[in-house]
């Protein structure tokens, strides 16, 4: 009989390798591709075969994400972002990609998000990986007060159990111009500088309107068989399927922890948010610290905050 020990070993263990699973399929180019044409405007009404040699710019580093051969992965830029201040970043996946027509590039990254409630806001993670990447291109893509040359950069978020509701939808974050006195304009390039994208998968089969959902959502589905990825991926988007590619989709299929959070965020939705609201409240009415009541139920400050304006216990975050 396993002990408690030796389950928590295998289970992390199996989690290590299903995420490593969803990081080396969503390295692919071609997959790649296919998300930035549909979430980013720099790539709005290009073909595939147009961003495919724009993805990792050749100047840009050479650490690969992990030890593989796999030809199609990208290669470029570190997965770690080092700060002396504020401790180390390890992303998911991070590249740069050519800007057709512009001399310049956008530093992208792109996560993973098993968990749609890690007991904080996706969205500000997001906003916080803008800053890190932005930060550091000081000493690396320009030095002294060269900004001029500053990179856009872009976090892209892929959440494959959305709850329900919001399912397949493409949510984008930018900073925009806003005139708040007088008509002065400046070009969009001098201040649109990052942008979050969330990205919310959902049933692989329900919905075929948008070929990047439709496309990760088959690809990073646990309840697919590989034979019918690589169906779709050759039928409907011409994506050859690596021997590379095969392998980490049958690691996915054949580990619990996607289908187990998709259970969570399923009984989430049908009884057991009933449950969790009803310990926040008591929580709250017992004066307890947000950060605490946050980490106990696993809910954002800001749904904490919206329980308690529902009923009647006024909080700030």
């Amino acid at each position: 009989m396993d002990t408690i020990l030796a389950r928590d070993i295998r289970n992390a263990s199996d989690k290590s390798r299903y995420d490593a699973a969803c990081r080396n399929i969503l390295a692919d180019k071609h997959v790649l591709a296919w998300l930035l044409k549909d979430t980013l405007t720099e790539y709005h009404g290009q073909s595939i075969a147009d961003i495919l040699p724009c993805i990792e710019s050749p100047e840009i580093g050479t650490v690969r994400l992990d030890d593989t051969n796999a030809p199609s992965r990208i290669t470029g830029m570190s997965d770690s972002d080092k700060s002396l201040y504020e401790g180390d970043i390890f992303y998911d996946i991070r590249f740069s990609a050519l800007v057709k027509d512009v001399l310049t590039s956008l530093i992208i990254n792109v996560e993973e998000q098993n968990d749609f409630y890690p007991g904080y806001s996706i969205l500000k993670r997001g906003a916080y990986y803008c800053g890190r990447m932005i930060s550091a291109q000081n000493g690396t893509v320009f030095t002294n007060q060269q900004y001029g040359k500053l990179r856009k950069v872009v976090s892209i978020w892929i959440c494959p159990n959305p709850p329900k509701g919001q399912e397949h939808s493409i949510m984008r974050y930018a900073m925009q111009e806003e005139a708040i006195i007088g008509k002065a304009k400046h070009p969009p390039e001098e201040y649109d500088m990052m942008s979050i994208i969330l990205v919310n998968l959902g049933d692989p089969v329900a919905h075929k309107e948008n070929d990047a959902l439709r496309l990760l959502s088959v690809l990073l589905s646990t309840e697919m068989q590989p034979q019918e990825k690589k169906q779709v991926l050759a039928e409907s988007f011409a994506i050859p399927m690596t021997q590379e590619m095969e392998e980490e989709a049958k690691i996915m299929c054949n580990l619990s922890d996607g289908i187990e959070m998709r259970g969570f965020n399923r009984g989430m939705e049908e009884g057991q948010v009933k449950g969790k609201t009803e310990m926040v409240l008591e929580l709250l009415r017992a004066n307890q610290p947000l950060s605490f009541i946050s980490q106990v139920s696993k809910f954002s400050a800001e749904r904490i905050i919206e329980i308690g304006k529902q009923n009647g216990i006024p909080l700030t975050e």
